[in-house]
């Protein structure tokens, strides 16, 4: 393979653009609905493994 001219190598290394650490705020607060889908998805995991700790439950009492 050859290797790139020194042109090339510029232009490559022009077409990519600089990293960047965090490209967007890390200390932005939450939006409402953003908290509203958190709590409502905390609740449906909550909800969910109360209802496997009672089935099992009753599965040993049944037993």
């Amino acid at each position: 393979m050859k290797p790139l001219t020194e042109a090339q190598l510029m232009g490559f290394r022009g077409s990519m653009p600089p990293r960047t650490e965090h490209r967007y705020s890390v200390t932005v607060e939450p939006s409402a609905a953003e908290r509203r889908t958190a709590r409502q998805c905390t609740a449906t995991r909550r909800a969910i493994e109360e209802y496997h700790e009672a089935r099992a439950q009753r599965r040993e009492m049944e037993l």
